[in-house]
């Protein structure tokens, strides 16, 4: 049964699999160390491992996103996940989203400026519910307008 060697970081370090199931892990350093159930088997070069084994290369590289990574935004405003249910309230002036379609607790996207009983604090992507409960600034597109309004609210 042949195996295929899936390529993660190039000429590197591979995924094992026989028939699309994976069985074990190639990394190259100073050598090529195969591992398999917990076992590695070391191999001096490339050549010396493909004869021993009936192995496939692969050239194509699987690219792992950061976690993170993907942007989300309701009416121009940042927040931290996808937004389902995005409406922008008139009356609050605030762009408000549900984290699920069925969700009633809202969350308002953007950075705010939220003065707590210690003083302002920075806030990204609060709840509705904080912001109506206490005095704030915001929303803002970015963290460095919402920490200049800090700045200028503790000193002034």
């Amino acid at each position: 049964m042949k195996l295929q060697a899936k390529s993660i970081v190039d000429n590197t370090f591979w995924i094992i699999e026989r028939n699309g199931e994976k069985v074990g892990t190639l990394r190259h350093g100073d050598d090529y160390v195969l591992t398999v159930n917990s076992k590695n088997f070391r191999y001096p070069d490339l050549k010396s491992l493909s004869t021993k084994l009936d192995i496939d290369f692969q050239n194509n590289l699987v690219r792992i996103e950061p976690a993170g990574k993907r942007q989300f935004d309701v009416h121009g405003y940042p927040c931290k996940t996808e937004p389902f249910n995005g409406i922008f309230d008139l009356k609050r002036k605030l762009p408000l989203y549900t984290k699920t379609e069925k969700s009633q607790c809202f969350y308002c996207s953007g950075y705010y400026a939220i003065n707590f009983e210690n003083g302002w604090v920075p806030a990204y992507c609060p709840k509705l519910i904080t912001l109506s409960r206490n005095e704030h600034k915001g929303p803002f597109k970015t963290k460095l307008e919402m920490q200049e309004v800090i700045r200028n609210l503790t000193n002034g």
